[in-house]
């Protein structure tokens, strides 16, 4: 049998980070990863593949929503072609988990795969902002996650963290939540054998209930761009601080890759936080935006 790891979670909380960090011991095994991008083009796959790793990306919407017939063929294509030992399934971060562990529950896809973890991903930074915002599926994520993993939590305090793991509990009392700083030995003894991780069983699929999403799905749209110019890491940072003001829509999420010369420089923005860095790989520049009430014109004029 097939193993499949689902590693869920809001935009920007750090699903393709843990996913690089989870199979750096995990060499021994064929692995794919089908990688769900909301946005039009890939930037999250184009960072694990450098790693050397087989990467499928379904690209242009949401795996519970618009291409669920699509998921279903790659997924058939994937045992059929490659015949991996494990596939890792990382969803969009607007969509519904439930959905997912429904359609994986298909009767013909059972017969060769078999569900081994269910992880979800929380941003510790902004939790209560998003769960504010964005209650029906970011709750959704947490409730049918079996193992609930806290990003960024070196970056809040020992009272914050503590507000976030107790309504982690309130919505998901059964879920098994690691909260350690991802940089530290206690986070990577934890997370280096994903076998360890596994906490689902068949009968968790009766208890799924699956809300209807498609008004809250209507409030997020994305961009997708590919600029021609060169950037410096300041004019990477003063586009930043007008993101923030809002003036262009409320950015959720912002990544890619933009020509700085010589080499590419990589941008990952979340909710006003966010990180610059060289990139080393040869690939066309590209980004992503992601938010609601996006001024279209203006984010094009911005980048481009």
């Amino acid at each position: 049998m097939i193993k499949i790891d689902i590693v869920s979670g809001f935009l920007g909380s750090g699903k393709t980070t843990l996913i690089k960090k989870m199979l750096n011991d995990n060499k021994h095994e064929k692995v794919v990863v089908l990688e769900n991008e909301f946005g039009q083009i890939g930037i999250d796959g184009e960072l694990i593949k450098k790693d050397g790793l087989e990467v499928i990306e379904l690209q242009n919407g949401c795996i519970c929503c618009s291409i669920k017939l699509n998921f279903k063929n790659t997924i058939e294509e994937i045992v059929e072609k490659l015949n991996p030992d494990r596939i890792i399934i990382e969803p969009t971060g607007v969509g519904l988990l439930s959905e997912i562990l429904i359609m994986l529950n298909d009767k013909k896809l059972k017969k060769y795969l078999k569900l081994n973890s269910i992880i979800t991903v929380v941003d510790g930074v902004n939790y209560f902002d998003y769960i504010d915002n964005f209650g029906e599926f970011y709750e959704d994520q947490i409730k049918n996650a079996k193992t609930i993993i806290i990003s960024k939590s070196q970056l809040i305090d020992h009272e914050s963290l503590n507000s976030v793991i107790n309504s982690l509990k309130n919505i998901n009392e059964n879920s098994y939540i690691i909260y350690e700083d991802w940089n530290s030995e206690e986070f990577y003894e934890l997370i280096k054998n994903i076998n360890q991780l596994a906490h689902f069983s068949d009968e968790d699929i009766k208890k799924i209930k699956i809300k209807d999403i498609s008004e809250s799905m209507k409030e997020i749209s994305s961009i997708a761009l590919m600029p021609i110019k060169t950037y410096s890491i300041k004019d990477i940072e003063k586009i930043f601080e007008i993101l923030e003001t809002e003036s262009l829509g409320k950015i959720i999420r912002c990544k890619g890759f933009v020509n700085s010369g010589n080499s590419l420089l990589e941008f990952n923005y979340v909710n006003g936080n966010y990180d610059i860095k060289k990139s080393c790989l040869k690939i066309c520049p590209k980004l992503c935006i992601i938010g609601t009430e996006l001024k279209f014109e203006e984010l094009k004029k911005t980048f481009i």
